[in-house]
């Protein structure tokens, strides 16, 4: 048995004495050499100079050895090394080439090697690779950046090639002149880091990349809603908050300025309180979260027990404002408003003056049961400065205008509420009013002047409108003999009646107005000047207002629009 048991042991040696041709092992792969020679010309000053030659040799062979020769007595001390250098020496004469040949075993590269004339530039070929934005900086949560390059003289062929040296640095590429790539956002400390960009056999160059330390990010505190509506019952109520990057160790603050908001509690996202029951007027209070130095606010409206549903209750988003004079001593205060409230983004007040001047509107209290606020109660009356635009037209029946004058900063407070039919609205305006007169009237009279035009004309009739800060002025010049194609005649021209058949100059008085008011006496003066016209006029509308001023300059003519 033991016998065997050793022939089994020894089968394997006899199997592979046998075997008499085993594989032979397989030879590497034998590469030819490659010569790479980054430069193919270089010029040279007269002056001379030391040139260099950029090489190199993949698959290189053993014993082998890069040489350069060249011809030319005035190419000498050629050197191999790591680079190739020569000295191009001095030139007396007319310009002159010659090639200084770079040879691997049987490979060879020519390089031209030209020197200008003596007193002659050349023009330069050598490739030169440098850097623009050598270091650039960016914010820790910064995740694209950029570097600039100049490439001179560039072969064809030959890319630019970038590389980082920085593991947070990556998707390094070149387009153009610029080289791109994506940073990781730092988590910690500063840090700094290098590209690394190679042409041909030119030396490298670097650039240096920062990133800053990291920020923990502020913290951002909102709500859902800036506004809630109670009926007069009251009730419980929530609104949703969010707090994000919060703070270890801050806490969030919640409170109401009115008393009868209370159990306010903030838990969750979740704002939740309680309103009390409302017996008496339309109320407001403010609910606050504040996280540090973040404030969030949160109104909170409730209607009175005669609230009625089918009313609209708002506030205007007031964006504009401007004033008219409309007869007498009335005038209309214009406001705009950012959505339309009730179609249309326009309302009309009408004020009434406390006196006969319609000059200008004072500082005041406007209501209707003082009589300063005129109300419309006819839907017919559209043209009324009291009616409230929108796409079926609502009459104002009520309201309370406040205006306050800031004559130093040229602007205008103008608040207050009014109702239609159908809502209760509130508005408040504070700023520059178009058609408000800031200043008195001086001894001069009005001598700044927004527009004035010739408006329309006919044979007899010049029609000429005129504004300034808060004045409008229509002249009706009637003109003996007048055509329609004459220009403004100079002459004065006194207030008067109209007459069917002009029989002297003179300005009517039935449409002359200043602020919507009619003209009762006084004249007008038309002179010719270099500048154009001079108008000086002093007159006197029916309510006994004087006004006076002048203008000098062009008075264009603007066709007739209507």
């Amino acid at each position: 048995m033991k016998k065997f048991f050793y022939f089994l042991l020894a089968l394997p040696l006899v199997f592979a004495a046998c075997d008499k041709n085993p594989e032979p092992e397989p030879k590497p792969e034998v590469k030819d050499p490659v010569l790479n020679v980054t430069e193919t010309s270089l010029d040279f000053v007269a002056e001379g100079a030391v040139g260099t030659i950029h090489y190199s040799v993949e698959n290189a062979v053993e014993g082998t050895k890069v040489e350069a020769t060249c011809e030319a007595n005035w190419v000498s001390d050629l050197t191999v090394a790591e680079n190739i250098t020569f000295v191009v020496e001095e030139n007396e004469g007319e310009a002159r080439e010659t090639s200084i040949v770079v040879a691997y075993g049987d490979l060879q590269k020519s390089v031209a090697v030209k020197q200008a004339a003596k007193g002659e530039e050349p023009k330069p070929t050598a490739p030169k690779l440098e850097a623009v934005t050598a270091e650039v900086e960016y914010s820790w949560d910064t995740t694209m950046g950029e570097v600039e390059f100049k490439l001179e003289n560039p072969i064809e062929g030959i890319d630019v090639e970038a590389k980082s040296g920085a593991s947070w640095i990556s998707q390094v590429q070149v387009k153009e002149n610029k080289i791109l790539f994506a940073m990781s956002e730092n988590k910690g400390e500063a840090r700094e880091g290098k590209i690394t960009a190679q042409y041909g056999m030119l030396e490298p160059i670097e650039f240096t990349v920062k990133q800053g330390a990291y920020v923990a990010p502020d913290p951002v505190l909102e709500v859902a809603t800036t506004e809630l509506e109670f009926t007069y019952e009251g009730g419980d109520g929530t609104f949703a908050y969010t707090l994000e990057n919060p703070v270890d160790g801050v806490e969030l603050e919640v409170k109401a300025d009115v008393e009868w908001i209370s159990n306010i509690a903030a838990a969750d996202g979740t704002v939740s309180f309680t309103v009390a029951a409302n017996e008496d007027a339309a109320r407001e209070g403010m609910i606050t979260l504040t996280y540090g130095e973040l404030k969030a606010e949160v109104a909170v409206k409730q209607w009175h027990s005669s609230y009625d549903p089918n009313k609209i209750y708002a506030d205007f988003i007031v964006v504009g404002a401007k004033a008219q004079a409309d007869v007498n001593n009335t005038w209309s205060i214009i406001l705009f408003e950012d959505a339309g409230v009730l179609g249309e983004p326009m309302t009309r007040l009408t004020v009434q003056l406390p006196e006969a001047n319609a000059m200008h509107i004072p500082d005041g209290t406007y209501t209707t049961e003082n009589g300063g606020f005129v109300p419309n109660n006819n839907i017919e009356n559209t043209q009324g400065s009291y009616y409230r635009y929108n796409s079926v037209g609502a009459c104002i029946i009520d309201a309370t205008i406040n205006v306050t004058l800031n004559k130093e900063a040229a602007t205008a407070k103008i608040s207050g509420s009014f109702s239609t039919a159908g809502g209760e609205y509130t508005f408040e305006w504070d700023g520059a009013v178009e058609g408000f007169m800031y200043e008195e009237i001086g001894e001069e009279g009005i001598t700044e002047w927004a527009k004035f035009i010739l408006y329309s004309q006919w044979d007899d009739t010049k029609y000429i409108q005129a504004e300034a800060a808060g004045v409008k002025m229509d002249i009706y010049i009637m003109k003996l003999g007048g055509k329609k194609s004459d220009p403004i005649a100079a002459g004065t021209y006194p207030v008067a009646d109209w007459e069917y058949k002009t029989s002297r100059d003179y300005c009517d008085k039935s449409s002359t107005k200043i602020n919507g008011v009619l003209l009762q006496s006084g004249e007008f003066v038309i002179e010719t000047v270099a500048e154009g016209y001079k108008v000086t006029f002093n007159v006197v509308d029916v309510n006994g207002t004087e006004w006076k001023g002048t203008y000098v300059g062009d008075i264009p003519y603007q066709p007739y629009q209507g």
